[in-house]
């Protein structure tokens, strides 16, 4: 079994709901889960901003059944079935879709558009009822970040060999590497023994990490024999583990050689995913604007 879009939970919602009567709203999505015979995987599945895709599909359900007086709020947290949830579940046991809702006068679009009163009126707004507000939110972040983070590659592989070095150094720093700013050393150059920093993970430099960057073209793919040599240097180096990144890609035959190497532990970074770590750590960007998503506080509209 699969995670439905949230119009696919609408039958399984008033289902449960008939089957158990008022039930609070989270033991419901728990009963719909056991309905559905979902997985701890695919209950624990979240998005790219960590939003958990079942709960936040079941709970966007539950609000426009709301929404369509299929159910009702008899107390703070609580929901029920009501007579038309029951018609709507006994006349459409397959499923159906939201645009179902406008079929009743007293029905508020929770999408912002604009519900048609007369012949005369237009419809506005008219929503893709695939997905939630929050996942065309969160879907356009998405393609935003996926734009910056292509050009920023862009932009570094048009920049000294040297940038790289040290914006890869900034990055790691970013996520959390080094006992502290002074760990991060930049040793590229002539000499460079095959690598480009050092990060020294405790104040005694007990643990290192070594890295190399690669800045190449989105043609050039980086070989098994590149990933070799790295790990001789670090063998040579008594490392503890390495870092490889470039800004082109690696071949299938160089990331099995790495998943595979014993001899140190290496990490393979292509440069699809080091733009998305730019982003995502805020190397290199600046926040135009914040947008907040909000919900129902429930506790508030206690009695």
């Amino acid at each position: 079994m699969t995670i439905g879009n949230f119009e696919y939970y609408f039958v399984p919602i008033l289902a449960a709901l008939k089957k158990n009567g008022k039930t609070h709203r989270r033991a419901n999505m728990e009963d719909v889960s056991k309905a559905e015979a979902l997985t701890p995987e695919e209950l624990a599945l979240t998005n790219s901003k960590g939003t958990n895709v079942f709960r936040s599909r079941v709970h966007w359900a539950q609000a426009f059944l709301a929404q369509a007086g299929a159910v009702s709020r008899p107390q703070r947290g609580y929901l029920e079935i009501t007579d038309r949830g029951l018609k709507l579940l006994d006349e459409n046991p397959q499923g159906f879709k939201a645009k179902k809702f406008r079929e009743f006068p007293d029905y508020a679009d929770a999408w912002g558009g604009k519900r048609k009163h007369s012949d005369h009126d237009e419809v506005v707004n008219e929503p893709d009822l695939d997905t939630t507000p929050q996942e065309k939110i969160e879907s356009a972040i998405d393609e935003l970040e996926d734009a910056v983070a292509t050009d920023i590659v862009q932009r570094v592989r048009n920049l000294s060999p040297k940038f790289l070095e040290i914006v890869v150094l900034q990055l790691l720093q970013a996520m959390g590497y080094g006992a502290s700013e002074s760990s991060i050393e930049h040793v590229g150059g002539p000499g460079d023994e095959g690598v480009d920093g050092v990060i020294h993970q405790d104040a005694l430099g007990l643990q290192r990490i070594y890295v190399q960057a690669k800045r190449y073209k989105a043609e050039n793919t980086i070989g098994r024999p590149d990933i070799q040599k790295f790990v001789g240097a670090l063998s040579g180096l008594g490392a503890n583990g390495g870092v490889f990144i470039t800004t082109s890609t690696f071949s299938n035959d160089a990331r099995d050689y790495a998943s595979k190497n014993l001899s140190a532990r290496v990490v393979l970074i292509d440069g699809a995913e080091f733009g998305k770590l730019m982003v995502r750590h805020g190397i290199g960007v600046q926040k135009r604007r914040t947008y907040s998503i909000v919900d129902i506080d429930e506790d508030y509209f206690e009695d």
